[in-house]
């Protein structure tokens, strides 16, 4: 399997709304498999109440920018996977599959899986991290996936 990765760097949160900050589309003819991603907040009150983080599957693409998913290893083809960013309209969901509380003032989960425990996404399936914060901060987030 050919390891490839999806990014996103200090993407501003609204306080109060729920944002998808990335996701990842698996082909029409080719499942994927979640290897590990994180997200961090650059906060600066101590005092700001935990942010939600989810990981879930969506049902549909919402309205967002099309991020081309990146070689971990150069000499890989390239991904048939796509994958979203910049979401300015939020996409349905399904699965809630993981939920974590992490503080905003400089917060980080990294979530790594053991090959027999990691999430798989079916063909045409799409997965995303999506965020609620009571504060405005950023987020940054990646999410590295096998094809």
């Amino acid at each position: 399997m050919t390891q490839y990765s999806v990014n996103v760097t200090t993407e501003a949160l609204a306080a109060g709304a729920v944002e998808t900050v990335l996701q990842v589309v698996a082909s029409a003819s080719k499942d994927l498999e979640v290897v590990r991603w994180a997200v961090s907040f650059n906060g600066v009150s101590p005092t700001d109440p935990p942010a939600l983080v989810e990981l879930r599957r969506l049902g549909s693409a919402g309205t967002s920018s099309a991020f081309t998913p990146l070689k971990i290893d150069p000499n890989s083809v390239a991904s048939l996977a796509t994958a979203r960013t910049s979401h300015t309209a939020e996409p349905t969901t399904a699965d809630l599959l993981e939920a974590y509380t992490v503080t905003p003032y400089g917060g980080l989960l990294v979530m790594q899986y053991a090959p027999d425990e990691r999430i798989k996404v079916a063909a045409s399936g799409r997965l995303g991290i999506r965020v609620l914060s009571t504060a405005a901060v950023n987020v940054t987030a990646y999410l590295i996936f096998n094809e």
